[in-house]
C-alpha cells in the first residue's frame, strides 16, 4: 500500500516537472517570437546613447527573466488550480452522494469509536431505532444507548464490538419511550490511519417478528382447526351411539323414583343420582353434538354490535350483584360482519360467561375491582372484537390448550370444557380468527376477528378454501 502510493507521488512530481519545462519552453519561445523585439526596441528607443547602454542591458534582462517567470508561474499555477478544483468537486460530489447512501439507507449505519465504544456518526435510521434525536444519539456510548433489561445483552453487544468483526447479534432494546424493538447488530472494524474505528450495522426486525408471529399463528389455527375437525367426527359417532342407551336409562331411572312403591331413604338417594348423572352426561352429549355438528347456515350482514348488547343483557343483573364493573365500547358506525346471528351470539354469550366466571373468584376487596370490557373496533378489512377481564387468568402452559374440547379449569362447577372449542369452531366458519392472552393472577384478553361485509366477499374465496383445507 505504501509502496503503491510512493510511487504514485513520484510519477506525479515527474509528470509536474515535465510539464513546467514544457511550459517554460513555450513561455521562451513566445516571449522570442512574439514579445522580446517590440520591448527591446522600446527599450532602445527610450534609453539612446553609449552612456545608456548598462541601463538598457538590465531593463532587458530584469523584464525578460520576470516576464518569463511569471508567465510559467501563472501557467503552471493556473493548471494546479483548475486540478485542484476539479478534484475538490469530484470528492464534494462523492462525499455528497455518499452522505445520501447513508442517510438514506434503510439498514441503521454508525461509526463507533473503538477507543471507548461511543458512536460518533450515525445515519438517522439508526436514530429512528433507538428512538432518540440525531443529536442525543452522537457522541454516547453505545451501551448506554442500547438499553435492555437482560445483562447477557448487554456483555453480548461488548463482546461483539471488542475489534474483532462479528456475526449478527440480535437483541430487544427498550425506546425511552418504553417501547421493547428487536433488532440485528454487526461490527466490523475499519482503519482510518490515526484512529480505529467499527462500522456498526443495525438492523430492526420489528416487521420480521411479527411476520414470523403471524405465520405461526396461522400454522396454529390451521393445526387447532383440523384436530378439532378429526375430534368432531369422533365425538359426533361417540355422541350418537351414547345418546339413545342414556336417554333409555334416564327414562327407567324416572319411571323407578315415579313409582309409589316404598322405598328407603338410600335407594331413593340412589336412583335420584342415577338421573341427576345422567342428566349430565346428557349435557355433555349435546355438547358433544353441537361441537361436532357442520350445519350449513347462509350467512347475512349481522350487526355486531345488536349482538354484543342483546348478549350483554343477558349478564346485567349477574354482573352487578357480584360487583362486577362492566365497560362496553363500541366504535361508532361500527361495520356488519358476515355470519349467522344466532351463532355468532352464542360465541358473545360464551365469552362473556366465561369472563364472569373468572371474575366471580376474584376477591371482592381486590385493589384495582372487577372489570370487564368489550371494545369492538375497525382493523383494516376486518373487525376486531376484544373481550378483557382482570380475574384469575391462564397458565401459561395452559394457553395453548385453551380450545381443546373437554379442557376446562372450572370442572368441580361443571364446566365441560367444549364452550370454546365451539366458539372456535364457530369463528373458524365465518372465516375469522380466534386468539387469546393471558397472565395468571392478573387478566384474559380473548381477540376475534372478522371480516367486515363489505370485503368480506373479496376473500370468501379464499376462506372457503382455508376451511376445506381444515376439515
Amino acid at each position: 500500500m505504501n509502496k503503491r502510493f510512493d510511487l504514485r507521488e513520484f510519477k506525479l512530481v515527474v509528470f509536474f516537472c515535465a510539464l513546467t519545462v514544457l511550459l517554460t519552453i513555450g513561455v521562451i519561445g513566445f516571449w522570442e517570437v512574439a514579445l522580446r523585439p517590440a520591448f527591446f526596441g522600446w527599450v532602445d528607443t527610450h534609453y539612446p546613447g553609449n552612456e545608456n547602454v548598462q541601463r538598457r542591458w538590465d531593463i532587458k534582462q530584469r523584464v525578460e527573466h520576470f516576464t518569463i517567470s511569471f508567465m510559467v508561474d501563472a501557467l503552471v499555477v493556473t493548471l494546479l488550480l483548475r486540478l485542484i478544483y476539479r478534484k475538490q468537486r469530484q470528492l464534494r460530489e462523492s462525499e455528497e452522494r455518499y452522505r445520501a447512501l447513508f442517510e438514506q439507507a434503510r439498514d441503521g449505519i454508525g461509526v463507533v469509536r473503538l477507543s471507548d465504544h461511543h458512536l460518533v456518526e450515525a445515519n438517522k435510521k439508526v436514530c429512528e431505532i433507538l428512538g432518540v434525536s440525531q443529536q442525543d444519539c452522537v457522541n454516547q456510548n453505545i451501551l448506554e444507548l442500547f438499553r435492555t433489561s437482560t445483562p447477557h445483552a448487554q456483555s453480548q453487544l461488548l463482546m461483539s464490538s471488542n475489534g474483532n468483526s462479528s456475526l449478527e447479534s440480535e437483541l430487544v432494546i427498550q425506546t425511552p419511550q418504553g417501547q421493547s424493538r428487536p433488532v440485528a447488530v454487526s461490527f466490523t472494524p475499519l482503519s482510518t490511519g490515526g484512529e480505529e474505528v467499527l462500522l456498526m450495522s443495525m438492523h430492526d426486525l420489528s416487521a420480521r417478528k411479527k411476520l414470523e408471529a403471524e405465520r405461526e399463528e396461522m400454522q396454529r389455527q390451521l393445526y387447532q382447526s383440523s384436530k378439532l375437525a378429526s375430534i368432531g367426527e369422533l365425538s359426533a359417532g361417540v355422541a350418537h351411539e351414547i345418546n339413545n342407551p342414556l336417554n333409555g336409562v334416564i327414562n327407567f331411572a324416572q319411571l323407578l323414583k315415579d313409582e309409589e312403591t316404598p322405598r328407603t331413604e338410600f335407594e331413593q338417594q340412589m336412583i335420584d343420582g342415577i338421573i341427576d348423572e345422567g342428566e349430565r352426561i346428557a349435557k355433555i352429549v349435546r355438547g358433544l353434538l353441537a361441537f361436532a355438528r357442520a350445519d350449513v347456515h347462509e350467512l347475512r350482514q349481522v350487526h355486531l354490535a345488536e349482538s354484543i348488547n342483546a348478549a350483554i343483557a343477558l349478564f346485567g343483573r349477574q354482573f352487578e350483584k357480584d360487583g362486577i364493573a362492566v365497560e362496553i365500547d363500541l366504535q361508532p358506525e361500527l361495520p356488519m360482519v358476515r355470519a349467522d346471528g344466532s351463532r355468532l351470539r352464542q360465541v358473545v354469550v360464551n365469552m362473556i360467561s366465561n369472563a364472569h366466571h373468572a371474575l366471580k373468584a376474584k376477591p371482592d376487596d381486590s385493589v384495582e375491582g372487577k372489570i370487564f370490557r368489550i371494545t369492538a373496533r375497525r382493523a383494516g378489512e376486518n373487525v376486531r372484537v376484544e373481550f378483557y377481564d382482570n380475574g384469575a387468568g391462564i397458565k401459561r402452559e395452559d394457553l395453548a390448550k385453551v380450545f381443546d374440547p373437554f379442557f376446562t379449569t372450572r370442572r368441580e362447577t361443571g364446566g365441560t370444557g367444549l364452550g370454546l372449542s365451539i366458539s372456535f369452531g364457530i369463528i373458524r366458519d365465518f372465516g375469522g380468527t380466534i386468539k387469546v392472552e393471558s397472565e395468571e393472577g392478573k387478566y384474559t384478553r380473548f381477540i376475534v376477528e372478522l371480516a367486515a361485509a363489505e370485503t368480506s366477499e373479496l376473500g370468501h374465496s379464499f376462506r372457503q378454501d382455508l376451511q376445506d383445507f381444515s376439515r
